[in-house]
């Protein structure tokens, strides 16, 4: 089939139009399979109609409980850690939740580091959005206070076990698992303008969430590196949780080793 590209380039001509045969064929199977699909169904009789029906209402109430459980452990909004009376709360909590949620992402920041603005702005789009997930923030304000009962006792603890050692920094935490952070925004093209689609890119890449298909970056972001690992943060750790009313000091928070 001459397509018009001259002699010299007749090769490469055949192999776009190969390209462009494979990828109809392939469209084309997929509408004859969808047809196939449709007429299975006009053709099922009352009985598979309705293990259908129960199959897919199933499903429903399964995603209800999911999601109910969900919103019942926190999910559905960014938080921020609790505090309570003694610094060391700060470390409980932040276990407790990687205990009772499957995928976590906790933001470390400090209050006077406006650069941290830029994920406080997305995670609390995103959190409404991905209640498969749990979003929280920690503030590492004070963490040099750590006399007995300091504020920033549990902080502390906490940035030195996992190697915090940016602000801001996005720790995600899969199955107990610290399992990646995000120091600064080297994985979003390196600009503090990035938007909520382009982090939730970025977090989905690292399996913290689960992309939607609304969810649109753009080939310019892709093109500046943006979901690339960069610096690749910290090494995988396991959590294990200590007994009910330990602290940080006591060693009721010795809870990691290396996978």
């Amino acid at each position: 089939m001459d397509l018009g590209f001259g002699n010299s380039n007749q090769v490469l001509g055949n192999q776009a139009a190969n390209a462009v045969l494979q990828a109809t064929k392939a469209q084309e199977e997929a509408v004859t399979a969808e047809i196939a699909a449709y007429d299975q169904l006009l053709d099922s009789n009352d009985t598979e109609l309705e293990k259908l029906r129960e199959r897919r209402l199933a499903q429903m109430k399964a995603g209800a409980e999911q999601r109910a459980k969900w919103l019942e452990n926190g999910h559905g909004q960014y938080s921020e850690l609790a505090t309570g009376q003694h610094g060391g709360d700060v470390a409980k909590s932040f276990f407790d939740a990687a205990k009772k949620s499957a995928r976590v992402v906790v933001h470390f920041y400090r209050p006077t580091t406006r650069s941290c603005d830029a994920f406080h702005r997305a995670l609390a789009d995103l959190a409404p959005k991905h209640p498969e997930t749990r979003f929280l923030k920690l503030n590492v304000e004070g963490c040099d206070d750590v006399r007995e009962g300091g504020a920033g006792a549990g902080a502390k603890y906490l940035v030195e076990k996992l190697g915090v050692v940016v602000m801001p920094t996005l720790l995600i935490v899969k199955e107990r698992k610290a399992h990646h952070q995000l120091r600064g925004f080297d994985e979003l093209g390196g600009r503090e303008e990035f938007t909520a689609n382009e982090l939730a890119f970025v977090l989905g890449g690292h399996g913290a969430l689960t992309r939607r298909d609304d969810e649109e970056v753009t080939p310019a972001f892709l093109e500046e590196g943006g979901g690339a690992r960069g610096i690749v943060g910290i090494n995988s750790l396991r959590m294990r949780f200590g007994g009910e009313g330990r602290g940080p000091r006591s060693g009721g928070f010795d809870d990691f080793e290396e996978d």
